[in-house]
């Protein structure tokens, strides 16, 4: 009998690299003839016209200001979903936290694409009373939960494998995630020429703390002097609270001439940034933020990334870019040094058209379902 697969993913309502990812492993399903259909709740109408070929059950609530209770709205829909739909699947691959949640009582073998650990949303809760226990509770429950339901899991990197080793003491498969090469390698439409004075970085992500949008901007407040001409393209949306942060700092320090807030982009307008920029600064935590980079360097583009971005490790082995915590210093050096940075940034495309490909991750994908459904 064909395998059937059942993907789950909380909330759709920002196209990020998790999304991506889904979307691309449902292409693959569609594209080899594999039953499959994707449950979440809420989906952007991009997502879902780029899931035509997907069946897609949706419990779509309405947004509320607290996103604690949103994710808990999330919980109990897709849980709803899981045990209504499982029944016809052969495996059930759940993506973001809190996904693992919707599998108990689980009646099919389950793998978790996990894309970062809970903790990374647990621990931006505000350290009240109510909060320290709720996070305590939400812990015990993800560890029984991996412990008895998790039949496979899989991350994208070295660095997330230890991270889930020490949490769950599960050694997971580590697949890398691929990149749209062709698509962002292709010159856009509407290029253009810029000005022969402008320095122009990209910082590409959801705007929040875990993105590190400030360090972006205390870097140009640091280097305006010395570069005139840079100018910071801040792409994409997020936080409100966060976001007037920003604003607040750009009108004190007044680099209003030197910041751009684009909100949201699509893909397209996404590549077209990344042909227009000289550099990717990258300054992220440890969450999220994996597919950026590489983006910008089939782009051509060269990237500076934090010690902390999960990624690094192939980054600096590879030698295809800048990987530190001296931002400042790495902005001065790529002004200064540019042609040899562009150099480096080719290097980068080859090693991405050649190594990381979405074709790659979702067989790799389809094989640890395939040996998950027959191992029960």
């Amino acid at each position: 009998m064909a395998m059937r697969v059942l993907i789950v993913q909380p909330s759709m309502n920002i196209y990020g690299g998790a999304e991506l990812v889904v979307v691309k492993l449902a292409e693959y399903l569609a594209k080899t003839g594999i039953e499959h259909a994707l449950l979440t709740t809420n989906i952007l109408p991009e997502i879902e016209n780029d899931l035509c070929c997907t069946p897609i059950f949706k419990s779509p609530y309405k947004r509320s200001k607290n996103w604690q209770l949103d994710f808990l709205k999330d919980m109990w829909l897709l849980n709803k979903g899981v045990r209504r739909h499982a029944k016809r699947y052969d495996v059930i691959n759940v993506h973001n936290f809190p996904a693992e949640f919707s599998i108990f009582p689980a009646s099919r073998p389950v793998v978790w694409m996990c894309h970062e650990p809970p903790d990374v949303y647990l621990n931006s809760w505000e350290h009240t009373v109510p909060n320290v226990f709720a996070q305590k509770v939400f812990y015990a429950a993800d560890r029984q939960i991996v412990k008895r339901y998790i039949k496979q899991a899989v991350v994208a990197d070295k660095y997330n494998a230890g991270r889930f080793m020490a949490t769950y003491s599960v050694n997971p498969h580590v697949i890398h995630y691929g990149i749209d090469y062709d698509f962002f390698s292709a010159k856009p439409d509407d290029f253009y020429i810029k000005r022969s004075s402008d320095f122009i970085v990209i910082h590409v992500g959801h705007l929040g703390e875990f993105k590190n949008q400030m360090e972006s901007l205390r870097c140009v407040k640091l280097l305006k002097k010395d570069i005139p001409g840079i100018r910071l393209v801040l792409a994409g949306y997020g936080e409100d609270t966060y976001i007037r942060q920003l604003k607040r700092f750009v009108q004190d320090e007044g680099l209003q001439e030197q910041v751009l807030f684009t909100g949201h982009v699509n893909r397209e307008r996404l590549r077209v940034f990344f042909h227009r920029a000289d550099v990717l600064l990258h300054p992220i935590r440890e969450q999220g933020g994996w597919l950026t980079p590489f983006e910008a360097l089939s782009a051509g583009v060269p990237v500076i990334v934090s010690k902390d971005m999960t990624a690094s490790d192939i980054i600096s082995k590879e030698g295809i870019g800048i990987v530190t915590g001296d931002y400042v210093a790495a902005l001065s050096d790529v002004y200064q040094n540019l042609k040899k940075y562009k150099e480096t940034a080719l290097s980068g495309r080859l090693f991405i058209r050649n190594n990381l490909r979405w074709d790659n991750f979702s067989a790799e994908m389809v094989k640890v379902f395939n040996n998950t459904a027959h191992t029960g």
